[in-house]
């Protein structure tokens, strides 16, 4: 299924959540975008919506290193002499054209996971240090991978665990598997759609369904 149809199932399943669980308008609201965002959680594992909103964005990196390229390449040629000079001509010059090539946006989803965990450590947050793993993992993962499984839905249900008990709502944890399970549901052969099943045994088994 495409990224559109798991947001908004996503969505839908934060909304039966909020009605089932009988929260108050605003954090039925709260719950629905939740769901609607953890409809996309999966998908991390490749470059798509989320991942390209969530993680830093290359083209930011790739310019401000075009911009210290030419700042050295300007000092270089004002500020020094001989090799000193041709050795900042060079180191400018690579800043401008390798980093396109180099940069990918899988390796700043991995960055934006180390951030993550780094800000959970430092907080002392249990959800968001499991998330950050979460993200790095995702980020090095084939696509319908771990996180189209149900070890997958069972590390995400303990993030989710985490989540309630630190804000101390009732239902998040119930947002975050119901969700989450939506993805694998969709993509699963039932559906016509989809060329693919998913694996939902793996490691340990590589049917798909």
């Amino acid at each position: 299924m495409d990224g559109k149809t798991h947001f908004i199932v996503g969505g839908i399943a934060g909304i039966g959540v909020s009605s089932y669980v009988g929260v108050e308008l605003p954090t039925a609201i709260s719950y629905t975008l939740l769901g609607a965002c953890i409809g996309l959680i999966p998908d991390l594992d490749v470059k798509g919506t989320l991942s390209n909103k969530i993680s830093l964005n290359k083209n930011w990196i790739i310019t401000l290193l075009a911009l210290l390229g030419l700042l050295i390449i300007v000092n270089s040629y004002t500020l020094y002499k001989d090799f000193d000079r041709w050795l900042g001509f060079g180191l400018g010059l690579a800043l401008l054209i390798f980093p396109p090539f180099l940069i990918k946006q899988k390796y700043m989803l991995l960055l934006t996971g180390a951030a993550s965990l780094l800000i959970g450590v430092s907080q002392q947050s249990t959800w968001l240090m499991m998330l950050g793993v979460y993200i790095c993992v995702a980020a090095l993962l084939p696509h319908r991978s771990l996180t189209h499984s149900l070890i997958g839905l069972f590390y995400f249900s303990l993030i989710g665990y985490y989540l309630e008990k630190d804000f101390q709502m009732n239902g998040i944890l119930l947002v975050c598997v119901v969700s989450y399970a939506s993805h694998l549901l969709l993509d699963m052969k039932i559906f016509p759609k989809n060329r693919r099943g998913v694996r939902l045994l793996q490691p340990f088994s590589k049917i798909e369904i």
